[in-house]
């Protein structure tokens, strides 16, 4: 929980410097500092190590910044607050937290949504309306595909799940079925 804490005011605090207009390249930009760190784990190694000095780390993250043509904001995030502080390892954390306050900021939240198929364009506009109508914010859809499903959709907001899917429709059928089994058994 401190690590969350900690994580939270690193993305608050470069949030706040940001404009509304600016904040999705800038998370985008964060992002992708926060990929590199995660999925390398020789740059890892490198960055979290206070054995190796950390000019040299520097001169690493510097290095591999530059190469992905990062924005000097999100350098500086991660040169200055998180890697001279020895809070680097924040890095994916910070970059979560962002998004979500940047989303909180433009009245935006996110949404799961596991479907059957890959749905069509017009599909997946009209699911984000209707989510959006439901919320009464704007929707960024993250899709899932799961055949097993059969069907349908289930959309996941935060803390609440709709649940369309033929799956679970066939699953409270059978419920029903059963329970109607029983009680006409008992009736017999």
């Amino acid at each position: 929980m401190k690590h969350y804490l900690i994580a939270e005011r690193y993305a608050k605090a470069l949030r706040n410097a940001v404009k509304d207009e600016e904040l999705d390249s800038v998370g985008e930009m964060v992002g992708t500092v926060a990929a590199l760190y995660g999925e390398s784990e020789a740059l890892r190694n490198v960055l979290s190590n206070p054995a190796i000095d950390l000019k040299k780390r520097l001169e690493v993250l510097r290095e591999v910044l530059a190469a992905a043509e990062i924005d000097e904001r999100a350098v500086k995030l991660a040169e200055a607050l998180l890697l001279r502080r020895g809070r680097i390892t924040l890095l994916p954390d910070v970059a979560t937290i962002y998004d979500m306050l940047a989303d909180e900021r433009l009245g935006r939240v996110r949404a799961t949504v596991v479907t059957a198929a890959e749905p069509s364009p017009e599909q997946e506009e009209r699911l984000a309306k209707a989510l959006g109508a439901w919320s009464g914010k704007e929707v960024r859809i993250t899709r899932e595909i799961d055949p097993d499903i059969l069907g349908g959709v289930v959309a996941r907001m935060g803390d609440a799940v709709i649940d369309g899917s033929v799956r679970t429709r066939i699953e409270r059928l059978r419920e029903h079925a059963l329970e109607y089994d029983i009680r006409a058994q008992g009736d017999a």
